[in-house]
């Protein structure tokens, strides 16, 4: 098999569309006979395309005009957003909303939709029916770094197929088997991956956006992994999940390319934490991203809204400034060897804070509402 690259500067529809039609045609991809299509974008959270956090529309839009244009008839795009999100906001704020109205294209929450049990080797797993039953399933990926994981890309998208309740386990049984395991049921058929702008440093959600001009076109998702890890300047074979889905036999590391695309070496993710003055957020790769993200969407509340002004906003700078704050999240959240004030958030962190005798915010995940308020009594 092998990997398209192409260089893409900006969203420009015709651009993108033009770029996966030579994709299909230089990689021999055939269509014939297929009639119904599944796109899975990457839909984590309700960020707005420019932040390059999400797929951005345009690469779906474009995505959709060619399979149409190749016979495809029935076509859904969807994805599963971050646990106890509202969906519907996602969907709104990232333009697919929009996107689905003005295309006439159904527009799928994978944390409702039906499910079909498979067997795995950590038990059973609730496979979306639509994604099973479609003729052809597409995963349309970004370009990111993370902090567990080193990137986020076609690979970590596949896992927004499973139930909130599956996601949740994924992390407490240490997210890269789980993910390498997932990674040989219902593979996808297609990868497109939305590299025209990335995220670099504290990824996925609050890291830099980077101008990369990366687009990749693939039909195995380890083979197009390792062909954008390398160009973000990352070895793939010190990728845990990456290397461990090619010991499955899901895909080869270094497979053929065709075309190019621009590389540069990506700024990585702490591992150990993500900082913003003295505020820290450790990581515990059996939390799920949305306990920080819940905090950091507080962090902005504070700066949007009056009645925080005088009230969380002195307190969080003083905190940043003179002293030291830790936000600890996830099953195995250890205490961290540094002075400074800790804040448990999430379920998992109820038992370390009742014995320690720390402020717990509580929810699986807190809203970003409930953080605040938490934190403008509690400072």
């Amino acid at each position: 098999m092998a990997v398209f690259l192409e260089e893409i500067g900006r969203y420009r529809l015709e651009d993108v569309r033009n770029a996966i039609g030579r994709a299909l045609d230089e990689l021999g991809v055939d269509l014939s006979g297929k009639r119904t299509a599944f796109i899975k974008p990457n839909l984590v959270i309700a960020a707005k395309p420019g932040t390059a956090v999400v797929t951005h529309p345009v690469v779906v839009e474009a995505l959709v005009g060619v399979l149409r244009e190749r016979g495809l008839t029935s076509i859904s795009m969807g994805d599963g957003p971050g646990v106890g999100l509202d969906v519907e906001k996602v969907f709104r704020v990232t333009g697919y909303r929009k996107l689905s109205e003005r295309l006439g294209v159904e527009l799928v929450n994978l944390n409702t939709t039906e499910r079909r049990k498979r067997e795995w080797k950590y038990g059973e797993m609730g496979v979306p029916a639509i994604v099973e039953d479609t003729d052809l399933y597409v995963n349309v990926p970004k370009l990111k770094t993370h902090g567990y994981t080193k990137v986020t890309l076609a690979v970590k998208n596949h896992k927004g197929l499973l139930s909130e309740a599956d996601k949740k386990r994924d992390h407490q049984l240490g997210l890269h088997d789980p993910l390498a395991q997932q990674a040989t049921i219902r593979p996808p058929d297609l990868i497109v991956l939305d590299g025209i702008t990335g995220v670099e440093g504290d990824g996925p959600l609050n890291g830099k956006v980077v101008k990369s001009r990366v687009f990749a076109v693939g039909t195995n998702m380890v083979e197009v992994d390792a062909v954008a890890a390398r160009l973000m300047g990352f070895d793939p074979a010190e990728i845990e999940h990456l290397r461990l889905a090619h010991e499955l036999g899901v895909g080869n590391m270094d497979p053929e390319v065709r075309g190019a695309a621009p590389s540069r070496q990506f700024e990585p993710a702490n591992e150990e934490f993500g900082r913003v003055a003295n505020i820290y957020s450790w990581r515990d790769p059996t939390a799920c991203s949305m306990c920080i993200d819940s905090f950091s969407g507080a962090a902005h509340l504070a700066v949007r809204k009056p009645k925080y002004w005088f009230t969380l906003v002195p307190k969080l700078a003083y905190w940043g400034v003179f002293k030291k704050l830790h936000i600890i999240q996830g099953k195995a959240a250890r205490l961290p060897g540094e002075r400074g004030r800790v804040i448990c958030l999430g379920q998992c962190t109820r038992d370390l804070a009742e014995s320690e005798g720390l402020t717990h915010i509580a929810g699986c995940p807190p809203t970003p509402e409930e953080v605040a308020e938490t934190l403008r009594k509690e400072l």
